[in-house]
């Protein structure tokens, strides 16, 4: 792990993976994630694959910087933008999954011709009821949000992982649910901060600020764009990211049969990793 100081003011946890001479393919995660959400073993397998791999922790979240305001989602995507430049990479490839996707998809229309492609996953055009209605979106459902509401962590690791784990089963699909993957990842929630549990309601409150104009933004776009969204997503409809692939001219969508919002599963991320070097490969 290194850090890495953006904008002043925000220190940034990552970790880097092959030579920083190859292509930059910047992994963001979603809401209240660590940078620990993409695996080692995927992370090594794009960085073979002749990329220079970082992955990062949004401010809130693990030994990244914490904030006592919340903030909007532009924040998140200035962050971001930051931490491109000063790895002063003149390539850059994108992949950002349910949050991440969101910044992803506002960067390459706030950034024109600055990414070489972008990858979003799990993520849509909107978040408004209104827009998404236009656009023919789902929601999810008030079942989902019950279940998810009712885990409320106290910061004690082994009283509170039941709770994750029945949000990490319902949120996995139908895909077979690799438990010890569940319980490695949720470890990873507990390590920086003792604050880092307040992340999930700043990145909340964040996701609540995504422009409604992105939808109308995502139209006039002219880059590599390819959507993987999982059939069986519980939290954000595999509607969503259809809704995305439509409205980006040129794009690619990819459905991840009996996937759901969050991958548990191995081969879920085999599957992720083959499609996004072929996405890049085309390019």
């Amino acid at each position: 792990m290194a850090l890495l100081t953006v904008r002043n003011i925000v220190r940034i946890s990552l970790d880097a993976y092959g030579s920083d001479t190859n292509p930059l393919l910047l992994l963001i995660p979603g809401a209240g994630a660590p940078a620990q959400w993409w695996p080692d073993e995927f992370c090594h397998d794009l960085a073979l694959n002749g990329h220079f791999v970082v992955r990062y922790s949004h401010r809130d979240t693990s030994f990244s910087s914490h904030f006592d305001s919340e903030y909007q989602i532009d924040e998140l995507v200035q962050d971001m933008a930051a931490i491109i430049k000063e790895l002063k990479q003149s390539t850059v490839h994108l992949v950002g999954h349910s949050m991440g996707g969101y910044l992803a998809q506002i960067a390459m229309c706030k950034f024109p011709g600055m990414f070489a492609s972008v990858t979003s996953i799990s993520a849509g055009p909107t978040v408004s009821p209104e827009v998404a209605k236009s656009l023919g979106m789902s929601g999810a459902s008030e079942v989902t949000w019950q279940t998810l509401m009712k885990n409320q962590p106290q910061g004690d690791f082994e009283k509170d992982l039941p709770g994750w784990l029945i949000g990490w089963r319902l949120l996995n699909g139908s895909r077979a649910f690799d438990e010890q993957a569940a319980i490695r990842y949720t470890r990873y929630l507990y390590d920086g901060d003792a604050r880092n549990r307040q992340a999930a309601y700043h990145h909340m409150h964040a996701m609540s600020t995504v422009p409604t104009s992105l939808a109308k933004e995502l139209t006039k776009v002219r880059c590599p764009f390819l959507v993987m969204h999982g059939t069986e997503d519980p939290l954000v409809p595999v509607d969503n990211g259809e809704a995305s692939a439509r409205l980006v001219p040129g794009s690619k969508m990819y459905h991840l049969v009996r996937a759901g919002h969050m991958f548990f599963n191995k081969e879920s991320w085999q599957e992720i990793t083959e499609n996004v070097l072929q996405h890049i490969r085309a390019v």
